[in-house]
């Protein structure tokens, strides 16, 4: 009896966030590679998401709404409160509520 193997090509890696305290933003990585961040200022104790990047070469992924969702996630997960100033995150806020509670409006 033969026994055939195939070759399957390596999955790419689940994209990660996480908080980087060296640059004071939440990045996402795909395989490794940061492929995009989320900054936000912290004033009068309310996290203010004020820019979001992901580099042209992952761009089509998807990615800017999981760093999002994970950011904020993370922020009410520690009982932090927010909002937006960053045109992305405020089109995201439009369509995903379930951080309405911890949004600080101006």
């Amino acid at each position: 009896m033969t026994e055939t193997t195939t070759d399957q090509p390596d999955r790419p890696e689940e994209p990660q966030v996480g908080f980087n305290p060296a640059t004071q933003r939440y990045e996402i990585t795909v395989d490794g590679e940061v492929a995009g961040y989320a900054s936000a200022t912290l004033i009068d104790g309310v996290h203010v998401f004020d820019h979001t990047v992901v580099d042209p070469a992952y761009q089509g992924r998807g990615l800017a709404g999981v760093l999002v969702d994970a950011a904020i996630g993370d922020v009410v997960s520690q009982g932090g409160r927010f909002d937006a100033t960053c045109s992305y995150v405020v089109r995201w806020l439009e369509r995903h509520h379930q951080y309405d509670a911890a949004r600080v409006t101006s």
